[in-house]
């Protein structure tokens, strides 16, 4: 069965919200008159019928060898609004992914996103998506409102998903000092990969990763560079200046992280079978975003040049054991 993590579908109530909005996070519309999804000064769009025809979803998959999605709604980040806010749209987004679920259970899973700049309400919904909805893990952006991940105030979220038994999937976002990306939208091109080497080596550095070791954590796009920076990172690790405290060497926490495989290159999917191995890598295709590719998603994994059984483990084996599917 091949199942695609790393994919996005947006409720038509959640984009209704975002076109009443009029603050940094809105949609607005181009010169054609399409709809683009604005944040920070990133824009991701336009919205085609790709993002929430979920019947046209449901063909498009199936063309592509794809039999199931995860899906997620984490741009522009629920983080941006203010606290009620960002508590009414996380309920929107997760009842509109969970009735395409309820529809379509054998093609369809979910990840819950919530309202993480007020933990209280983040614990509730949470405890609402998996236990209520029968969402199979959450979303999160690699940084909350501009808070990295190991920040003090997300430790109450990640010691309830670990005892729920569900995983945390930490998607790209703008990062700080996104002033210089403005252009050529470096922001989502270079932007996000930065953001998800800096979060992942914050929660190596910092002790997440070793404090929360039955907690299962995955990071989009290979990693980013994190395969290419290792043994720079173990630099900082054996550095006494970086004041690094884990028992353990930093990227032996990183090779324990889960990635998709949102990349289709062949020499950097290589690397990261290198780096992570075929039991820690999940197939993606970041549809319906113009960055991802659905045609691609299943033939660079069955083009790698690996064993058979493990291109089976990327396709789909090892998103039915993270998850707990029963399929």
């Amino acid at each position: 069965m091949n199942i695609d993590f790393h994919c996005h579908f947006y409720p038509e109530e959640y984009l209704n919200k975002l076109e009443a909005s009029r603050g940094d996070v809105r949609i607005e519309r181009n010169d054609k008159g399409e709809r683009l999804i604005l944040s920070m000064g990133a824009k991701a769009g336009p919205v085609t019928e790709d993002y929430f025809d979920i019947e046209l979803r449901l063909d498009k998959i199936k063309q592509n060898d794809i039999d199931m999605q995860i899906l997620t709604t984490p741009h522009p980040g629920i983080d941006r609004f203010a606290s009620s806010e960002s508590a009414e749209m996380s309920r929107v987004i997760n009842d509109g992914l969970a009735k395409v679920v309820k529809k379509y259970p054998k093609n369809f899973q979910a990840l819950a996103m919530l309202p993480l700049i007020d933990p209280p309400a983040a614990l509730k919904e949470l405890d609402r998506a998996i236990l209520d909805l029968g969402f199979k893990g959450m979303c999160m952006l690699t940084n909350v409102a501009g808070k990295p991940p190991d920040s003090d105030f997300l430790l109450p979220v990640y010691e309830r998903a670990q005892a729920l038994g569900v995983p945390v999937f930490i998607h790209p976002t703008t990062p700080a000092g996104a002033e210089v990306m403005r252009e050529w939208r470096l922001a989502i091109i270079l932007g996000f990969e930065f953001d998800v080497i800096l979060s992942a080596t914050r929660l190596a550095y910092s002790g997440i990763l070793e404090r929360f070791p039955e907690l299962d954590f995955v990071v989009a796009h290979l990693g980013a560079g994190l395969p290419f920076l290792a043994g720079r990172i173990d630099r900082g690790y054996n550095d006494p200046t970086c004041s690094v405290k884990t028992k353990r060497p930093s990227s032996e926490y990183l090779k324990e992280l889960y990635t998709d495989a949102v990349c289709f290159y062949q020499p950097a999917l290589m690397m990261a079978y290198d780096f992570f191995g075929g039991e820690r890598i999940v197939m993606g295709s970041d549809f319906p975003l113009p960055i991802g590719d659905l045609q691609a998603a299943v033939p660079s994994i069955k083009e790698m040049k690996i064993p058979d059984q493990e291109k089976e483990k990327i396709l789909g084996g090892n998103v039915t054991r993270l998850l707990d599917l029963k399929i």
